[in-house]
């Protein structure tokens, strides 16, 4: 009888077990996570004082974009960016708008798409406190491929504030800037909390998924 219950308990635990690492699987497998959007370069010949550009309105850039999936795949519909143009610290005002075509792109790889965008209205080297600020935001909608089926479309947006020097019309920040949860307000950089939120809760998930079956 003792024989019994003891095969009875092994074979639970090892039914649990397998169900266990069956989940774990299958959240691994399907769990994605968004591109990381970059404004890599950005350039505004008008105001570019050393050549015979200061009519040349047209705002030039190179949108990168990173599939931080490492095992699925990313089919992004066209790309739609717009530009302001910060009037002061709280206030923009339309400037242009840009759209890049669709494409897909392959496990972890990286991408760059050159653009163009024709600003319209007066007034485009608006200056706060001597500086040239553009809001610049990307929206779009994504679906991942995972293994040989796509996911259902999900929305891929995000914003930035660029910063341009007022005497080249190139952006002052050598890096590429992150099109992210950062607000169209000027001297506020910090993304909002909910985004420490998720990923805090997704390492909770995964030590309690390690501390079960270890």
């Amino acid at each position: 009888m003792a024989r019994e219950s003891a095969n009875c308990c092994t074979c639970c635990s090892s039914f649990i077990t397998g169900t266990g690492l069956t989940i774990l699987f299958l959240w691994l497998t399907l769990r994605t996570q968004h591109p990381k959007c970059f404004i890599q370069s950005f350039y505004f010949p008008s105001l570019n004082k050393t050549t015979n550009s200061h009519h040349n309105n047209t705002i030039l850039f190179t949108l990168k974009l990173a599939n931080q999936n490492k095992d699925k795949g990313v089919k992004y519909d066209h790309l739609r960016l717009t530009f302001n143009l910060f009037l002061d610290a709280n206030t923009t005002r339309p400037l242009a708008n840009s759209t890049l075509d669709s494409f897909y792109q392959g496990h972890g790889k990286t991408a760059e798409k050159f653009g163009s965008a024709e600003p319209h209205g007066s007034g485009v080297n608006r200056t706060v406190d001597g500086k040239v600020f553009f809001r610049v935001e990307i929206a779009t909608r994504v679906k991942y491929k995972i293994l040989f089926f796509y996911t259902k479309r999900h929305r891929l947006f995000g914003g930035a504030n660029v910063e341009v020097n007022v005497s080249s019309g190139e952006k002052v920040d050598p890096k590429g800037i992150r099109l992210g949860n950062v607000p169209p307000r000027l001297g506020s950089e910090a993304a909002p909390v909910r985004g420490w939120l998720i990923a805090f809760s997704r390492f909770f998930v995964s030590l309690l998924f390690f501390i079960a079956f270890t």
